[in-house]
């Protein structure tokens, strides 16, 4: 099947609705649009139009976090971070730590997820109703691209690993690579979405779900006002180009929100009074060697924690790294979604009392 630009496929449209007149009239305006670059008539500005509300650059402004005091930012990076931070969180609970108290929760990725199911309560009922080490992996399991990858997902993949630089043109060629790719959805994936998350409505005002427009690039903030199902957006969120496909919102095909200019969008929680970090990766070059990452695009992890102190939040990180063991890491290794779970529940355990102390 051929892949339409977003030029070819709304003109195509125009022509299916309106017949050679609409067709001539926007080839003329095209035409001219070309002719004076000043002239408002910008085919490309009017193409990529749709669903402005959803775009939030970077900084976000306002900033959502103001006047808040507990925020709550759980960046991405696959299945094991999904299983890492619900172990984590686990152990949390256990230990008579609530961070649902957060006033504002910022998630990417996995932890779109992780920080959706907080919100919603949703993860101390699952905590309750499961065997959690042997339900709970079989539960995430269905969340995993455990298929044998095809060559188009492999170019997807392996252009993450290849684009460098954070720059608009290259978020869009891992986006067009995306949409290229040809891929499956996990059995049961949206079913074991909304048993993760509980409910399909947003969860809480206070929740953010990130993601990139695949077409142009543009960072995406998606929040209760924006009435996109929460199933919805975290899917988009966590769908990493050539392992899940482009997830549609509203008229926008989105990538997994780490695919952007900022790997924490820690911007939207500026302003709050303190903030608690979750991250795959401590954002050193060290961390990134041993593959606890699925791109090379920069990591703005540590800048970004800097801004936050900057700007007067106190922050505390929390890295998962590496599995116990292990010097390097496959995060497309899907049994890494069990010892992601028991390794998150250890170093819950293990930092319960840091948390406590920082969260009171």
């Amino acid at each position: 099947m051929n892949l339409f630009s977003r030029r070819d496929f709304m003109l195509s449209a125009g022509l299916a609705v309106a017949g050679n007149s609409f067709a001539q009239s926007a080839n003329t305006k095209v035409q001219k649009a070309q002719k004076d670059k000043n002239s408002e008539i910008n085919g490309e500005a009017l193409l990529n139009a749709g669903s402005s509300n959803l775009v939030h650059p970077v900084p976000y402004n306002p900033s959502a976090g103001l006047h808040k005091d507990r925020g709550l930012l759980i960046c991405g990076s696959g299945d094991y971070m999904l299983a890492w931070t619900i172990g984590y969180f686990y152990a949390l609970h256990q230990s008579g730590v609530d961070l649902s108290s957060a006033e504002i929760i910022v998630g990417t990725s996995a932890g779109a997820i992780a920080g959706s199911a907080i919100a919603t309560g949703h993860l101390t009922h699952l905590i309750a109703e499961l065997n959690f080490f042997t339900d709970m992996p079989l539960l995430l399991a269905e969340l995993s691209a455990n298929a044998k990858l095809n060559a188009s997902q492999k170019r997807a993949l392996q252009l993450c690993l290849a684009i460098k630089e954070a720059k608009t043109a290259s978020i869009q060629a891992i986006g067009r690579s995306a949409m290229a790719a040809h891929t499956t959805i996990p059995t049961h994936y949206e079913e074991t979405l909304k048993r993760l998350l509980g409910k399909r409505n947003w969860p809480a005002d206070k929740v953010y779900v990130t993601t990139n427009d695949c077409y142009t690039g543009e960072r995406l903030v998606i929040s209760h006002s924006d009435n996109i199902p929460i199933e919805q957006a975290c899917a988009a969120s966590f769908a990493w180009p050539g392992l899940k496909s482009p997830v549609w919102l509203d008229d926008r095909a989105c990538m997994d929100g780490s695919i952007s200019e900022t790997s924490t969008h820690a911007d939207i929680l500026v302003g709050a009074k303190r903030v608690l970090v979750f991250s795959l990766n401590d954002g050193t070059e060290q961390s990134l060697k041993q593959g606890l990452s699925l791109s090379s695009l920069p990591s703005t992890l540590l800048k970004d924690i800097d801004n936050l102190k900057q700007t007067g939040s106190q922050t505390l990180l929390i890295s998962a790294g590496l599995p116990p063991g292990k010097s390097s890491v496959d995060l497309l290794d899907s049994k890494l979604v069990g010892q992601g779970l028991t390794y998150g529940f250890v170093r819950g355990i293990a930092g319960a009392s840091q948390i406590k102390q920082f969260w009171a």
